[in-house]
């Protein structure tokens, strides 16, 4: 099997680590910013080209396993980080697939999405990455059964806790600065040092990750199966057991006591009112005892 593995920079660490493994010369490495359409063009006459030039490749399957997030409640987050998220996650996947939805067709290929259990139970600090994700599931789920007729399987594939295997959270820092840069007077004076904690707790995850083989057997077990086998699921998922329960309670408790459940699932600082607050709230209750 060839591979043409889609880089956002050509010249990365990771894209050039590809390269350097290229001894067979089964990986093609091209250059791809799902921000920018012509790029995505490009993407797709180099395909093209590939397929016209060698008689005997097929186009097998499209991987979609592009991904943007950024921890923060929602009002810390700027509208180009919310932006960002959504035209990377949801609206880059959707504008690459329907490029080469054609070659896929005539190959009867698959494709298959990789989404987040943020996309089946969302997380509060990941409120505009949960959304794209989702967008992305229920777009996947749409287009299944609108290219069955087709002899074309999408799937959906659910890698699980995946941000300690990746960069996609390796700016998590940068993007904490860009928002606090943001706050207004009032924002900086109410969230105190709510904001500060939380991103500290953030830093375990943050910062460039080299580039290495993945160690989880399981997951790409999974993969390899929806990638070859015949007849692959549409779902599949690879969690660990804590993320299986809270997924699974998710579905079945009422809201008041999921969001408790979220809450401790999380793990995340929590909100202390600001000092200043809490003294003139002090001192108004002294007032009302002094009163009566």
């Amino acid at each position: 099997m060839t591979v043409i593995s889609a880089c956002h920079n050509i010249n990365s660490v990771g894209a050039r680590s590809l390269q350097n493994l290229n001894d067979s010369k089964r990986i093609i490495t091209i250059e791809l910013d799902l921000l920018k359409p012509d790029t995505i063009q490009n993407a797709q006459q180099r395909i093209k080209e590939l397929i016209d030039d060698n008689s005997y490749y097929q186009f097998t399957a499209l991987v979609n396993n592009a991904g943007m997030m950024c921890f923060g409640e929602y009002e810390w987050q700027t509208w180009k980080q919310i932006e960002m998220q959504f035209n990377v996650n949801l609206l880059g996947t959707l504008r690459l697939s329907k490029e080469l939805l054609p070659i896929i067709r005539q190959y009867k290929a698959r494709i298959i999405n990789i989404t987040s259990h943020c996309s089946l139970m969302a997380l509060p600090s990941l409120s505009p990455y949960a959304a794209s994700k989702a967008g992305v599931r229920f777009w996947n789920d749409s287009l299944r059964i609108e290219m069955q007729k087709y002899g074309v399987e999408v799937i959906n594939f659910v890698p699980g806790s995946f941000v300690m295997s990746s960069n996609i959270a390796a700016r998590q820092q940068d993007h904490a600065r860009e928002m606090a840069a943001n706050f207004s007077t009032e924002q900086h004076k109410f969230y105190d040092d709510y904001f500060e904690r939380f991103n500290q707790h953030l830093k375990i995850i943050s910062g460039f990750k080299a580039p290495n083989q993945m160690q989880d057997r399981e997951l790409l077990k999974k993969f390899e199966h929806a990638l070859t086998n015949a007849h692959p699921k549409p779902l599949y998922i690879h969690e660990p057991w804590r993320y299986k329960i809270y997924r699974l309670l998710s579905q079945w408790c009422p809201p008041v006591i999921m969001d408790i459940l979220i809450l401790k699932f999380v793990d995340m600082p929590t909100y202390h009112q600001p000092t200043e607050e809490r003294e003139e709230s002090g001192k108004t209750k002294s007032l009302k005892i002094e009163k009566s």
